[in-house]
């Protein structure tokens, strides 16, 4: 017979959320016994509609409150006469379910342990519970509040992780508004009947914090320190009274007690950012910096999370935060500031201030991809020189390459334009944005490891959208997979339309043929679409964004839709959305998309360069290398944040892979007037990925 599962617990006057809970377990439980201390609103009404309508089997019974350990107790007794109730889950109408990632069916199916621990509270801040036992009229309840399970001694138990089943706590009962109070009446009782109970006196100090009373919350947190005994218990009591005496302005008692607390049991690294966050917003970065040693030491040296009341968020982020601005002052062992910082940005839990902060803080550690290059990684070719751009007029700008696979070539494109950017970073335009682009074609000679040019012309494209923008911007050559010389362009149509435009460049004809690309509820600006292929596919795929990534087949619009000038109209068919780390919302494509081979294990990956500009006094750009599995689009991998030369406006528009040397040549350009050329290994990008 399959396990049966049973929802139990107790409710008072839940009604405005006890349908959040049930609807969270429906998929999971079989039956329901739950214990009604004193309603007076619908509670009772709204459950038994709820498992009726759902036809689902159990009772609701009343028993006056008296304590939780009693009330909880007697609702389990409930349970043990039941059907369809191996085992008991053990709520409160305040949290939600999340069983999203668990096949119910196999779950219950692989049931063997007595008791479950469960995660509960929030991705930031949890801890584990007793949530499902066996129904067993051995099993109760101890503890007049902040209560724990009693079981029979040869019971075995199991940790469910956290990533399978989680407890979100909402924390917004009926019966909270009073809670407090509540709890230190019943705990005060408990401990005349047991004194010196080590629970009780750990809650009546919580019970005391929570509700604005710091000297008693003081008070009894030493005495649970007196009395010993677990350590997570005795440890959370001397951080504590740290907060409490912060709270008070008594700083030299908080660092005391927090010290105390980590001469105890140094595990625990809580305590230790707090004095890290007091030093660092009081200017004394040193000292800061030396707390700061000693709580990564103890996060890398102790990575267990099972810890009573954990504040994750400190040991996954916030420690490095507090270094990404520290280590500006003080970094005297030379600690990865950068890498710190992409921990930040990495973390779900980071609010957008926090991650934009890092951002900010980013240009005075970014990594300069020219430091990383061996020897002499510079290449130059010349283009444009030959006067078929005024260059008097107009400045080169961000390259984009490809190779020719006829002729085994390389082509690039240079961009050429008639604006400049200012001291601030401001765009100085003239009466119209023009752009010219020069393409030109290169044989390698082996011997000497130079470049030949072979050839070079201006592009020829369809002029009938030119206004306001005059030209083809930052067009990203791709070589196909039947080898065509692919590109997508920024086309402006207006000072407030942008469009993507993709079409084949000719190196005969020097002819572009293209058209514009649509999308599902297009935006008015559409820029940074990158081309990819899959290995052996003839299909071409575009990344529309990188948060969520979004990916679509480029194909002809189904609808056979013309533009303003009776021109087709192709369609951007998004069919993939992916979930990518947080900091991909500021994610925009640069590059095209190369596929390549994994350098350990032979896989077929996708390789991109991508940027993110960081609107401050001015713009600054940085940029990443992210590599996607080249079958399900997920994020491999991908690189620290960097310049290429640590200019405040950098931008690349293509890159390529040298397979005989291992290298990239990767083209870009500084502040939009000046074309660089960059031979760097893959195994020094290797050494950058996180």
């Amino acid at each position: 017979m399959p396990t049966t599962l049973c929802l139990n617990m107790i409710v008072k006057n839940e009604s405005k959320i006890i349908l959040r809970l049930l609807e969270s377990v429906l998929p999971i439980i079989d039956s329901y016994c739950i214990c009604d201390t004193g309603s007076t609103d619908s509670t009772i009404d709204i459950i038994q509609l709820f498992f009726d309508k759902h036809g689902l089997p159990g009772k609701i019974v009343k028993e006056p409150f008296r304590d939780f350990g009693y009330n909880r107790t007697h609702a389990l007794r409930q349970c043990n006469d039941m059907e369809k109730a191996d085992y008991v889950l053990l709520l409160d109408a305040d949290m939600v379910l999340d069983i999203s990632n668990i096949d119910v069916k196999e779950f219950k199916e692989n049931m063997t342990a007595d008791v479950y621990h469960i995660f509960q509270g929030h991705d930031a801040f949890f801890y584990k519970n007793v949530r499902i036992i066996r129904n067993d009229p051995k099993v109760s309840y101890w503890g007049v509040t902040h209560e724990y399970v009693q079981t029979p001694p040869n019971y075995r138990y199991e940790d469910i992780p956290k990533n399978k089943i989680f407890i979100k706590d909402i924390g917004d009962g009926g019966s909270k508004s009073e809670k407090f109070e509540r709890d230190i009446r019943l705990l005060s009782k408990g401990l005349e009947e047991l004194p010196n109970n080590d629970r009780y006196t750990f809650y009546l100090a919580n019970s005391y914090r929570d509700a604005g009373k710091r000297d008693q919350a003081i008070e009894y947190y030493k005495k649970r320190i007196e009395i010993g005994g677990w350590r997570e218990e005795v440890w959370f009591s001397y951080y504590m009274i740290g907060k409490c005496y912060k709270e008070m302005g008594d700083f030299a008692n908080a660092l005391h007690y927090w010290l105390e607390g980590y001469n105890f049991f140094p595990d625990r690294i809580e305590n230790l950012y707090q004095i890290i966050t007091y030093y660092r917003t009081t200017g004394k970065n040193s000292l800061a910096y030396t707390f700061y040693e000693m709580a990564d030491y103890e996060r890398n040296r102790s990575t267990s999370t099972d810890h009573l009341f954990l504040e994750k968020d400190i040991y996954d982020y916030k420690i490095d935060y507090e270094f990404s601005i520290i280590g500006y002052y003080c970094n005297r062992n030379k600690h990865c500031i950068d890498t710190a910082c992409m921990r930040v940005l990495a973390n779900k839990c980071a609010d957008e201030n926090t991650q934009k902060n890092v951002i900010s803080n980013y240009k005075f550690y970014a990594t300069k991809l020219r430091d990383l290059a061996k020897g002499d990684s510079e290449i130059r070719f010349d283009i444009g020189s030959s006067n078929i751009v005024d260059t008097t007029d107009m400045v080169s700008s961000t390259p984009s390459l490809c190779f020719d696979k006829t002729s085994g070539e390389l082509v690039v494109n240079v961009r050429f334009i008639n604006y400049r950017i200012g001291e601030q970073g401001e765009y100085i335009n003239r009466e119209r944005i023009v752009t010219k682009n020069v393409i030109a074609t290169f044989k390698h000679k082996t011997e000497t490891d130079s470049y030949v040019k072979t050839g070079e012309f201006e592009l020829k494209y369809e002029t009938k959208y030119d206004n306001l923008y005059v030209g083809l911007e930052d067009v990203r050559l791709f070589t196909s997979n039947s080898g065509q010389v692919l590109f997508n362009a920024n086309r402006g149509l207006s000072y407030e339309c942008m469009v993507i435009e993709h079409g084949q460049l000719n190196l005969k004809s020097h002819q572009t043929q293209s058209y514009l690309v649509k999308k599902e509820n297009q935006r008015p600006i559409e820029k940074n679409w990158t081309i990819f292929q899959d290995h052996g596919d003839v299909s071409i795929k575009m990344v529309y964004q990188w948060y969520p990534l979004t990916i679509g087949v480029h194909r002809d619009h189904p609808e056979h839709i013309l533009d303003g000038e009776n021109r087709p109209v192709t369609e951007l068919d998004c069919r993939w959305s992916i979930e990518t780390p947080p900091f991909f919302k500021w994610l925009r494509g640069s590059t095209n998309g190369l596929s390549m081979k994994n350098p350990e294990n032979g896989s077929q990956e996708l390789w991109f360069i991508c940027h993110i500009v960081s609107y401050e006094d001015r713009r600054y750009y940085y940029h990443i290398f992210v590599v996607l599995d080249a079958v399900t689009y997920e994020v491999k991998r991908y690189s620290r944040l960097f310049t290429f030369e640590g200019q405040k406006v950098e931008y690349t528009l293509g890159f390529v892979f040298l397979e005989q040397k291992k290298e990239f040549l990767i083209g870009y350009s500084l502040l939009d007037r000046e074309t660089k050329y960059m031979k760097i290994g893959m195994d020094d990008i290797c050494k950058m990925f996180i």
